[in-house]
């Protein structure tokens, strides 16, 4: 799996976020860094195909993407558990029982709490469950693990950590997540306008 940015320029109003940039990534683990402002957010949904007012091409080789933020993914008055299993339904995933024990872990048992009562983080828990119970080729995760508790981001890590062998994975965090995540993460850079493996940052 690989992302390839051919020759691509993103404005927002007066602001430069990409420069004629020509950037390749490969299957990994990234953490996608930057000053705030810079343009991380912007970047990840140009990947996801969710902004494309831009001059370029960006080339995505995989079919399964998965894009997640900080909105929460719920309905009311369903249950987490309703709610989960709207989620995989609409995406056409059927669970192992593994699979299963595994989110049930991540929930820490709490599957039948009524949406509308949860918290912000187990609402969180809702869009991130997907990374658990299914092969994505590209996952793309802006802030959405920063509500949740260490023990659930432990679980994710661990997970992202095994998927990169064949996806690519990056991410965009302000806070100090996990370091098995961090440690196993090589750093993007966006500054100035242009996609670094160097921090090019004065």
């Amino acid at each position: 799996m690989s992302i390839e940015f051919k020759g691509c320029t993103k404005k927002f109003k007066e602001k430069t976020i990409l420069s004629n940039v020509n950037f390749t990534i490969q299957k990994g683990l990234y953490h996608l860094k930057g000053r705030n402002g810079a343009g991380k957010s912007t970047v990840l949904r140009m990947i996801a195909g969710l902004d494309k007012k831009y001059l370029g091409q960006i080339a995505v080789s995989g079919n399964s993407i998965l894009y997640l933020n900080v909105d929460p993914i719920g309905i009311r008055p369903f249950t987490i558990r309703e709610n989960l299993e709207i989620l995989w339904n609409t995406f056409n995933i059927k669970l192992s029982e593994e699979q299963l024990s595994k989110v049930d872990e991540f929930f820490d048992g709490n599957l039948d709490i009524s949406y509308s009562k949860a918290s912000t983080g187990m609402k969180a828990k809702i869009g991130l469950s997907l990374i658990l119970v299914k092969d994505w080729e590209v996952i793309l995760i802006d802030e959405a693990m920063s509500t949740i508790d260490s023990e659930s981001i432990k679980i994710l890590s661990e997970r992202l950590i095994t998927l990169s062998n064949k996806a690519t994975i990056i991410y965009v965090s302000h806070s100090m997540i996990n370091k098995e995540l961090i440690d196993n993460s090589r750093a993007i850079y966006i500054e100035k306008g242009e996609l670094s493996w160097e921090n090019i940052q004065s």
